[in-house]
C-alpha cells in the first residue's frame, strides 16, 4: 500500500501573496523567493470538484531544509484554494506528501474519509488534493514526479 511517510510541504492561501511573501522572508530571514503563476488550463487540466476549471494561483515557495513552505494566492475561476479563501480567510490550507503511486494514494485517503477536490498537472508531474478534514483535520495534497 502507498506510504505517505514523506511531507514535503505546508501551504498557506493567502490575499495578497507580494505582502505576505515579504513579511515571510523578513521573519525567516532569508531573500524573498520568486512570485510565479500557474499554467493555463490547457498545460494544467485542472479539475476542481470534478470539473475542468481554469482556476489558477499565484505560488511562492520558501525551501526550509526538508520542507518547503508554499504561500499561494488564488486567481482566476474556482479551485480549492479561493474555496478556502472565501470560507476560512488566509490560513493553513494543505500538507502535502511525495508519493509514487497517486491513484493509491488517493484510494487510502478516500479510506479514511478524504474526497478529491482538485487535481492537475504542472511542468514535472501532477498533484492532487484530498479533503480528509473531517477524519484527519488536514487537507492533503498529492504530489508525484514524472521520473
Amino acid at each position: 500500500m502507498e506510504s505517505l511517510a514523506k511531507l514535503v510541504q505546508v501551504a498557506v492561501v493567502v490575499e495578497n501573496i507580494e505582502e505576505v511573501a515579504e513579511r515571510w522572508a523578513r521573519l525567516l530571514g532569508v531573500p524573498k523567493p520568486q512570485v510565479i503563476e500557474t499554467g493555463e488550463w490547457e498545460k494544467t487540466r485542472m479539475t476542481y470538484r470534478g470539473s475542468p476549471s481554469r482556476g489558477r494561483a499565484k505560488l511562492a515557495f520558501f525551501n526550509l531544509g526538508g520542507v518547503t513552505l508554499e504561500l499561494i494566492e488564488p486567481v482566476g475561476g474556482p479551485s480549492t484554494w479561493s474555496e478556502f479563501l472565501e470560507e476560512q480567510g488566509p490560513g493553513i490550507h494543505h500538507i502535502a506528501f511525495v508519493v509514487d503511486d497517486m491513484d493509491g494514494a488517493i484510494r487510502k485517503l478516500e479510506g479514511e474519509g478524504g474526497v478529491v477536490v482538485q487535481r492537475g498537472d504542472f511542468e514535472g508531474g501532477s498533484y492532487a488534493y484530498v479533503d480528509a478534514r473531517k477524519t484527519l483535520g488536514a487537507i492533503v495534497e498529492l504530489l508525484t514526479f514524472k521520473r
